[in-house]
């Protein structure tokens, strides 16, 4: 029986190279091809049945002969679902990866907003006695946009903490994790009634620039922002200006509009923001490889695959 011919690729130094092994290690009925450059994956596409792959650029898929499967590397495949392909070629993403990671970043940051840490760190820079009152986070509402399976996590350990969960996504269905739960259409109620705001909505059409000025304003002046979704998801231009104005009281933001950030970006030098570069949710190999052999036993097996992307909603 002749094998499945699989194309490999990974831009990051080295990367390869670690997926490479762990690949094998798996052994799988498969021939391996690995590319480590995007002249190579031109050329190997053309026979590669399945694609295991940070997003190629355009043109490489264009010359794809054989493609039934591609299994991204990363969460978000907005840029992926913009290359041409044929229908039936199934796209998946890495699942029940990211939710320990978003969960723990987005925590550290709620938890030293309660503990005032950037305060007490600045009187410490300071060697000033200077206190400031702690807050708790029990019975605070913590507001998820996108309750997928990363959201219901964040949910799950909110509740441990005595919080309230206010939840939107599409039609509003209900979430065992969450208290309350919006459509999107409720998007100005929603943001009206928490205490901390998380972005983890993907990129659509749908979702592009919907948190701008108009619900920026809705948002409690005392609320925290965060954004471990897409940086599409806000007008950054709005959010510049609440936060300047103290609107509400401070974003942080793990992603941007574009990345790397410019180093002329307000966001760098405002001090009610926080700046991470897109570490949130790693994909990191061995969590990742972990889905791969799992969706190709299965789909050697003629099985749905996990972490299935619906081309007409883009997540």
């Amino acid at each position: 029986m002749s094998k499945h011919k699989v194309l490999l690729y990974s831009f990051r130094d080295n990367e390869a190279d670690e997926y490479e092994k762990l690949v094998i290690a798996a052994n799988l009925p498969i021939e391996l091809m690995v590319c480590r450059n995007k002249e190579q994956a031109a050329d190997a596409i053309v026979e590669a049945e399945i694609v295991f792959a940070v997003h190629l650029p355009p043109e490489v898929y264009a010359k794809a002969k054989n493609l039934k499967w591609i299994q991204s590397m990363w969460a978000g495949v907005d840029k992926l679902l913009t290359v041409s392909l044929p229908q039936n070629v199934i796209i998946t993403k890495p699942w029940g990866v990211f939710g320990q990671y978003l969960s723990e970043y987005v925590f550290g940051y709620i938890l030293a907003n309660r503990i005032k840490l950037r305060e007490h760190m600045q009187a410490q820079a300071e060697r000033v006695w200077r206190g400031h009152q702690l807050e708790q986070i029990k019975n605070t509402c913590l507001g998820i946009a996108g309750v997928g399976d990363i959201g219901q996590e964040i949910a799950h350990i909110a509740k441990s903490f005595g919080m309230q969960t206010w939840g939107l996504n599409r039609d509003g269905h209900p979430n065992k994790f969450i208290d309350k739960m919006f459509a999107t259409k409720e998007l100005a109620s929603f943001v009206a009634g928490v205490d901390f705001l998380v972005l983890i909505l993907p990129s659509t059409n749908e979702t592009i620039g919907m948190f701008n000025s108009e619900i920026l304003e809705r948002i409690k002046p005392s609320a925290l922002l965060i954004n471990v979704g897409r940086g599409a998801l806000i007008n950054e231009a709005a959010l510049v200006e609440a936060l300047k104005h103290n609107k509400i009281a401070g974003a942080v933001l793990d992603v941007f509009t574009q990345e790397p950030l410019p180093s002329d970006h307000p966001f760098w030098q405002l001090p009610n923001c926080i700046v991470t570069p897109h570490i949130g949710g790693p994909s990191l190999p061995l969590d990742i490889t972990k889905c791969f052999v799992t969706n190709f036993h299965r789909y050697y097996e003629g099985k749905p695959l996990l972490g299935l992307i619906d081309k007409e909603k883009g997540y």
